[in-house]
């Protein structure tokens, strides 16, 4: 949650039921290591549980995950959809996924990930470009229709933090 350092314990007084021990035990572990975002990280779960209720937290929390690098193994196509409604989308014939299928680096460009087909095999020699949360080295590498996600996405990351859908149309 996006919330000054300064204000996080305040706002768990104020914004939660957590009771006062867990809240200064928090406090506590802020102070020593605010990097850790502790607080931070409880106080967004316990406003989301609060409400939106549980199932909608657990949703929110698997999807943060998957926004993080964590595995797509899974997942709902629900939670799924909370992670396109946060990461730039683009539409692509589902033809041109049909073997022999398109060029990442053709797709990279499309999804607006790299500016130019040169800089996509950089990216993807580089190690820094991962399909469906999974590392790819080979720039040749085709993608298909086999590797969308419920039968309609593809999720491409550049990087840690970059992230962009691509949408079977």
């Amino acid at each position: 949650m996006n919330t000054e350092d300064a204000k996080v314990c305040e706002y768990l007084r104020k914004f939660t039921f957590l009771p006062r021990p867990a809240i200064e035990e928090l406090g506590a572990k802020h102070a020593a290591n605010p990097g850790a975002r502790d607080a931070h990280k409880a106080l967004a779960r316990e406003v989301t549980a609060l409400v939106h209720g549980a199932d909608a937290l657990a949703a929110a929390v698997k999807a943060s995950e998957i926004l993080f690098g964590g595995s797509i193994d899974g997942i709902s196509e629900e939670i799924f959809n909370d992670v396109v409604g946060e990461v730039p989308t683009k539409d692509v014939e589902r033809a041109r996924l049909a073997a022999p299928g398109i060029a990442l680096t053709d797709l990279l460009v499309h999804a607006g990930l790299c500016p130019s087909k040169g800089q996509a095999r950089k990216d993807i020699e580089g190690g820094g470009i991962y399909l469906n949360n999974i590392r790819l080295a080979e720039s040749a590498r085709a993608v298909t229709s086999s590797d969308l996600l419920f039968e309609k996405f593809l999720l491409l990351r550049k990087g840690k933090r970059t992230y962009a859908v691509v949408r079977a149309a």
